[in-house]
């Protein structure tokens, strides 16, 4: 499965709605995606409850755009943790480092 990324204006906020597999095959596509919104806004979120699957290379890609955020001084969140992104994070131990509040669904606590 590919990933679609759709691109919408919330306020100040600019926000990349992710769907599909975070993997190797979206990681190039996504960066250059994630970069352009953090050039052209001071706030950045990624929607993510409609991603599949979490390979190692889309977890690079979170960190690099946390990393490149942070040095940029844009605000880059992350929301709607699908339970694909949860179980890679919490596996990597990334939860910290990204610091965004999780909300978990009634599908995730059981």
């Amino acid at each position: 499965m590919s990933m679609d990324i759709q691109q919408e204006q919330h306020g100040a906020v600019q926000r990349l709605r992710l769907c599909g597999d975070l993997d190797i095959y979206a990681a190039a596509s996504l960066r250059e995606h994630i970069l352009k919104a953090l050039e052209q806004s001071h706030q950045v979120e990624l929607l993510l409850e409609e991603i599949a699957e979490v390979d190692g290379a889309g977890l690079q890609v979170l960190v690099a755009a946390k990393a490149e955020a942070l040095r940029l001084g844009v605000a880059l969140y992350l929301s709607g943790h699908s339970r694909a992104v949860l179980d890679a994070m919490q596996l990597c131990r990334l939860m910290p480092y990204f610091g965004d509040p999780i909300l978990l669904t009634r599908d995730m606590t059981g």
